[in-house]
């Protein structure tokens, strides 16, 4: 079995661009765009775990044989500005924020309702392109081939 998930790097600080759209939801509530008893009510459980516990949990469950795991760092975009050295933090961010509203924004219309939908993916570029502009975060990509025993 092949699986490729994200993951964590348990020697550098967990960042994700999901914590830009909690902030986002956060200021909405403050301005009085959002209800705070749906965000409160809303549950968006991320984890991402570190090569060392996606061993553990193979070797506890005692189905597979882990043949082969590799942590590979990337950046949030997948450096396809940063590699040529044209990084455009505003086309970065445009990338993420896409990526971001494919993955959560059934989940989000469900709770808030279609109306600031629109709203919370363009505040959640801006954020992200400023943040981008100071530095260029990594993800871990867990990959892992494991067999039957």
């Amino acid at each position: 079995m092949f699986l490729m998930f994200l993951g964590r790097d348990p020697n550098s600080e967990s960042v994700s661009p999901y914590e830009a759209f909690g902030l986002v939801l956060n200021d909405m509530v403050s301005e009085g765009l959002i209800e705070e008893a749906k965000l409160d009510a809303m549950n968006m459980p991320r984890y991402a775990a570190t090569p060392d516990e996606v061993i553990d949990m193979i070797e506890s469950e005692g189905s597979f044989t882990l043949q082969k795991l590799e942590a590979i760092n990337n950046f949030w975009d997948g450096g396809f500005n940063k590699d040529n050295g044209n990084h455009d933090p505003s086309m970065s961010a445009d990338f993420i924020a896409k990526h971001g509203r494919a993955t959560t924004e059934p989940m989000l219309k469900a709770e808030f309702g279609e109306g600031v939908i629109d709203e919370i993916f363009v505040r959640c570029r801006k954020m992200l392109a400023m943040k981008l502009e100071q530095e260029m975060p990594e993800f871990t990509m867990l990959i892992l081939f494991m067999t039957k025993k």
